[in-house]
């Protein structure tokens, strides 16, 4: 009959540092960093979170396994590799479990669907005058979103900017304030007027062309209140029928085909215009 040798101390030795090598370091330390995104697209968005999990030593684990959850799992739900997916707007809290560590992160999600922002007043401001901007933004059901304040940027700081939630109107001019908040983007028209900025004038009333071809600088003025001449008064000019009278920016009139048009300047709320006709 043979005899079964049992294995020796040393070999019993090897075989348990084997197993305890096998299973390997246990996380003690996770540590969640909230995501630099305040303002979401769509519902369905993913949001990855950037997180470090450490051993006893404090060495970095990168294969981890860990366990996720969600708090609210209608606001939002988390995957295997902690990326999480945004069903609504609403809060929730992240949690993440692995070997004896654990972590949780407040989220406060917001699905930005809709940005308002109005300037009244600003097609026609005096110099020195400052607007309070209405700024409304709303999440994907239609509910405002409190304390939404966006980042504003000015084509031309020196004719208007804006500080504080306000325009300020510097010096005459036009410029374009832009207003942004997560993805959307919001503009502005901005004119800028001498503070006593009264009526516009021109040098003709109405003109008659001869021929198609023919052209005519037409000359617009500024007045004060006083009949004095304003400098730096942005115009624009406009033609009410294209087919008969085209203009440009400077304000030359050219005959184009047969018929009557009436050309008009504008300045913000000011407005005069003189007839045409091309025989």
């Amino acid at each position: 009959m043979k005899t079964l040798r049992l294995p020796s101390r040393s070999l019993l030795g090897l075989l348990a540092l084997g197993v305890l090598g096998a299973c390997g370091p246990s996380p003690t330390t996770i540590t969640l960093e909230p995501p630099e995104l305040r303002y979401l697209r769509t519902q369905g968005q993913n949001l990855p979170l950037n997180y470090t999990v450490l051993d006893a030593d404090g060495r970095r684990m990168m294969d981890a396994r860990l366990r996720w959850t969600s708090s609210a799992p209608d606001v939002a739900s988390v995957l295997e590799d902690g990326t999480v997916v945004a069903r609504k707007s609403g809060k929730t809290i992240i949690g993440v479990q692995g070997g004896g560590a654990k972590a949780a992160l407040p989220l406060d999600l917001t699905i930005l669907a809709s940005l308002d922002v109005r300037a009244p007043g600003a097609d026609f401001v005096e110099m020195g005058r400052t607007i309070k901007l209405k700024v409304v933004a709303r999440n994907e059901v239609g509910h405002v979103i409190p304390d939404a304040v966006p980042t504003f940027r000015s084509s031309n700081e020196a004719v208007a900017h804006v500080e504080n939630g306000e325009l300020i109107a510097s010096t005459a001019g036009l410029a374009t304030v832009t207003a942004t908040l997560g993805h959307l983007t919001r503009a502005i028209a901005v004119q800028v007027v001498p503070p006593d900025f009264a009526r516009l004038g021109l040098n003709l009333t109405s003109y008659t062309f001869k021929k198609k071809g023919q052209s005519v600088q037409v000359q617009a003025r500024a007045y004060n209140r006083n009949g004095a001449v304003l400098d730096r008064v942005p115009l624009e000019w406009f033609s009410s029928n294209s087919a008969v009278v085209t203009v440009s920016p400077e304000g030359r009139v050219t005959a184009v085909g047969q018929g009557r048009a009436v050309v008009s300047v504008v300045a913000g709320r000011r407005r005069t215009a003189a007839d045409f006709i091309v025989e």
